[in-house]
């Protein structure tokens, strides 16, 4: 019976590499997918979850996504095509208009059904772990919850564009449903480490791709230099990366911690040059803020407020000549006002025109606001870039006056209060934790979220594949913490199996 089987099944899988084949117009290397797709759904019945999230969500972060137009589509990796079928819809890949989907979908569902079954049948393999404190768990459902009633009433107020709205449900869906595997998949401090440094990692590799494009490929006729390396989202990677790296060293400057910044901050750095996009310096600010006001006092936040003290009689000339040179000394200066000075830069005038005209559309429903599927009124007509962009009038630049105008007072804070549930768990776990390894994790998980909230607000941060996985596995390691540090305690957490880990056996 045995041989039988595997016979059957050895004739099923040449079936299968035989009709990929046909279905990719005779690729070749299609042949190999269907073993492969089944190595991957066999390893994921069989491993603990949290190591095929972990894969998925470093392959999310690394590969390249099509519509995301990296280097401005003027470079492809050799993964290219990878990544075009793990993460955009396989129709833009293979030759038919059915598949709408992407492979990262249908991998989702397959992880649904795992947890679905493990479920049932009284799994052990994930296990031991601790429940998250259930407000996120009942908040991320009210924020699906809020997704669909904004559809629904989009679509029932009529003239929506129900693809527009489509569009406007993908940006926000992924987000909850990671951040409930997340919740299931993550056991403990060891866990939370990992997640930490693949973020770490991923950047690193990412901005060792920004320094390759910007040296090697040519941009656009015309233009002195590329507009990004990379994609725009991987600002917040970056700032996320780089920002966790200088807590670790904040906290204690061992051998190991000094080796980790002195390797990878250049890089990180370099890369955010590379890439060419202002905001990822403003997360890094911002970033910093949270962790400098939050950790306790110490010998390097002494130094640092030293050295602060030290240049301010310099920054503040510096900044004043600079502020309407065009020398390249003064470039970090010319960054800052184009950011805060619209009119020194065309891109922020028209982000804060369309900022206006999301606020009027949003004065004229503020309760319910337009729903999905209904574009934001041109109270001060822009230029039209829906040729380049078709989303625009309905995915605009300022992702949370976007919420605000869509789904108004319901249906914003339906979607974003499961954010300050986040970030209050964070909050509180770092308050109550006992030892610097915990103290790192609970602001680790904190610092996505924060530079999520500022990309959002700059440059279109909902839905990109950066901020679904960095921002939803913080969320439910902000809620496991609060639990495991007593934060926050209820009967289902007290009935959670919790094995405490040594602050030396999780961080170097």
């Amino acid at each position: 019976m045995k041989a039988t089987g595997l016979i059957v099944f050895g004739f099923l899988l040449f079936v299968a590499s035989v009709l990929a084949v046909v279905a990719g117009d005779g690729h070749i290397g299609l042949a190999v997918a269907p073993a492969l797709i089944f190595a991957a759904l066999y390893a994921t019945w069989k491993l603990p979850l949290r190591w095929p999230l972990l894969v998925i969500t470093f392959l999310a972060l690394t590969l390249e996504d099509p519509p995301e137009l990296p280097a401005e589509g003027l470079w492809k990796s050799p993964l290219y095509t990878v990544g075009a079928l793990m993460l955009a819809h396989l129709n833009i890949t293979l030759p038919y208009h059915a598949l709408f989907f992407s492979a990262l979908d249908l991998f989702l569902v397959y992880l649904g059904i795992v947890v679905a079954a493990r479920e049932i049948t009284g799994s052990r393999i994930d296990t031991p772990k601790t429940v998250g404190a259930w407000p996120l768990r009942t908040f991320v459902l009210v924020m699906i919850g809020g997704v669909a009633w904004m559809e629904v009433y989009g679509l029932l107020r009529g003239g929506a564009d129900f693809a527009s709205s489509l569009w406007q449900v993908e940006r926000i869906i992924y987000l909850p449903v990671v951040c409930l595997l997340a919740l299931y998949a993550f056991r403990g401090p060891r866990d939370y480490v990992a997640f930490g440094k693949v973020i770490i990692a991923t950047a690193c590799v990412k901005a060792g791709v920004a320094l390759y494009v910007a040296a090697t490929v040519a941009p656009p006729p015309g233009e002195p230099s590329l507009s990004y390396a990379t994609i725009h989202a991987d600002s917040m990677l970056f700032a996320d990366a780089a920002c966790l790296v200088v807590l670790l060293i904040m906290q204690r400057q061992d051998k190991k911690r000094i080796v980790l910044a002195a390797t990878t901050l250049p890089l990180l750095v370099a890369g955010m040059i590379a890439n060419n996009r202002r905001l990822a310096w403003v997360e890094v600010i911002v970033g910093l803020l949270v962790v400098f006001s939050l950790t306790p006092r110490s010998r390097f936040k002494r130094g640092v407020k030293r050295a602060l003290v030290i240049i301010a009689p310099i920054m503040v000339p510096y900044a004043v000549v600079g502020w309407s040179s065009t020398s390249g000394v003064f470039r970090p200066v010319r960054v800052l006002r184009s950011v805060i000075d619209s009119s020194s830069d065309s891109s922020t005038a028209w982000r804060d025109m369309e900022n206006t005209d999301l606020l009027y559309t949003f004065h004229q429903s503020p309760l319910l606001g337009t729903g999905y599927g209904h574009g934001y009124i041109q109270h001060i007509v822009l230029p039209d870039v829906t040729t380049a962009y078709p989303l625009e009038p309905y995915v605009p630049h300022n992702s949370i006056l976007g919420l605000w105008t869509y789904g108004g007072i319901v249906g914003f804070t339906a979607l974003w209060t499961v954010f300050a549930i986040g970030v209050f768990f964070a909050v509180r776990a770092h308050a109550h934790a006992k030892d610097l390894s915990t103290q790192a994790i609970a602001l680790g998980t904190l610092l996505p979220i924060v530079v999520y909230f500022v990309h959002c607000y700059g440059d279109m941060g909902l839905g990109t594949w950066v901020s679904v996985f960095t921002v939803a596995p913080s969320l439910a390691i902000a809620a496991k913490l609060a639990v495991e540090t007593g934060a926050w305690s209820d009967a289902r957490a007290r009935r959670a199996v919790h094995v405490p880990v040594q602050a030396r056996e999780v961080i170097p």
